[in-house]
């Protein structure tokens, strides 16, 4: 323990550090070498703090001293000094209380506390470090463990610190992206209007149309349809993604959504020579969105004549199984490798294949088609087709299995 003082030494005022000593309000942590690790000692006994800040200067840091819990404080939000050295029995306000103060406040929760007291009971101890207190030192304080015990206390300040650097570059960064996030949703959003009402007045020119320009203005439509798609895809793979948008649910027939998605392909594969090749059963209902899973039907026949060749087949089958409705798409392409049939899915996954020039780039499309098939409680893979193609097999829970499962959406009972 340290030797106490008289009464009129702890009740003399303690002067001011010297200049470049110590802490003085016209000499603001900012402007001191940023490399110089800074010290607080706080206790009440003046012969207490030089002693530390002794120990302190002999290592050539920065120190600062206050005498009292309040004044502690201040200093610390005032400078965050790395390492706070805190004595426990102190007047008004404890060592504990200031402690807990410190870690609560967010400009000096990562500051380093460091116990220096008498008090050396276990349970003393356990008090400390449950007040957030990093390390816990017992008087009477020996100068190397002293010593060393500060230096563990500054390296993990600085692993604190750059952590604390990191996530305020990662938070700035992420709202950057959440900015650039919205500004790309509210531009392609904006792209729609327009571009629906482009598709309706080529659909107008057509009907008065003839011979070559007829062609052309086909051509034009289905350029546009297709930017169309892309577009409602990369709106609605966000809100699909972030699950906000939810599926309107109401009693549909499959095989009729299949037969009318093949129908508009049908014009696009014919221009590429594919033979386009629908097979379908009874009917097979499921309970689901009909603008939504007509997409994920649009988007996987778009993929399979796009990755199709010149006199391919694409193949459009919607059955019945043990799990559900089930709908297939088969493609005469060069067919997707195992290790990549997952990350097809992801966002804009380019597939790399050694035997095939260039990368099979997928787009949004797929990522739609997933989200959308597992908002309706389904599932969708990718597999060897019979002819070595792709083959995407999507199953969706049959209307009954919906029903008694409880995946009911907001359309309309049935």
């Amino acid at each position: 323990m340290f030797p106490r003082p008289s009464g009129r030494c702890r009740a003399a005022a303690i002067r001011p550090p010297a200049m470049g000593q110590g802490w003085s309000p016209e000499r603001p942590l900012k402007q001191r070498d940023s490399r110089q690790p800074t010290l607080l000692v706080v206790d009440d006994e003046a012969r207490n703090r030089k002693l530390l800040e002794g120990y302190l200067r002999s290592e050539e840091y920065a120190v600062l001293s206050a005498s009292d819990g309040p004044t502690a404080l201040r200093i610390a939000r005032e400078t965050r000094p790395d390492v706070i050295l805190l004595d426990v029995m102190m007047p008004g306000m404890t060592g504990h209380e200031v402690c807990r103060a410190l870690k609560q406040d967010e400009h000096t929760r990562i500051c380093q506390v460091m116990m220096v007291t008498a008090l050396g009971a276990v349970t003393d101890k356990i008090e400390g470090l449950d007040t957030g207190a990093d390390d816990y030192l017992p008087k009477p304080v020996r100068r190397e463990e002293f010593l060393a015990k500060v230096r563990a206390l500054l390296r993990a300040r600085n692993l604190l610190g750059e952590l604390e650097e990191a996530q305020a570059a990662l938070a700035a960064r992420n709202q950057e992206l959440e900015l650039k996030k919205t500004l790309a949703q509210t531009l392609v959003h904006d792209l729609k209007n327009p571009l629906t009402a482009i598709l309706g007045n080529l659909d107008l020119l057509k009907m008065r149309a003839d011979g070559d320009l007829q062609y052309l203005i086909e051509r034009s439509r289905r350029g546009s349809s297709r930017m169309l798609r892309m577009i409602l895809n990369l709106l609605d793979v966000e809100r699909l993604d972030e699950g906000a948008l939810i599926p309107a649910r109401k009693r549909l027939d499959a095989t009729q959504l299949a037969r009318a998605a093949a129908e508009d392909a049908e014009t696009v594969a014919s221009r590429s020579r594919i033979r386009l090749v629908v097979d379908v059963v009874d009917p097979v209902w499921v309970k689901g969105d009909a603008d939504l899973l007509r997409r994920v039907l649009d988007n996987l026949l778009a993929n399979a004549i796009t990755h199709s060749p010149k006199g391919g087949t694409v193949v459009l089958r919607v059955a019945t199984r043990a799990e559900g409705a089930e709908l297939v798409v088969e493609d005469s392409g060069p067919g997707i490798p195992e290790e990549f049939r997952e990350r097809i899915f992801a966002k804009y996954a380019q597939v790399g294949r050694g035997d095939v020039a260039g990368t099979l780039n997928r787009g949004l499309g797929l990522t739609f088609c997933r989200l959308a098939v597992e908002a309706h409680g389904g599932t969708i893979w990718v597999e060897d087709g019979p002819g070595g193609g792709a083959c995407f097999r999507t199953v969706l829970p049959e209307a009954s299995a919906i029903k008694e499962a409880g995946l009911v959406g907001t359309g309309a009972e049935f």
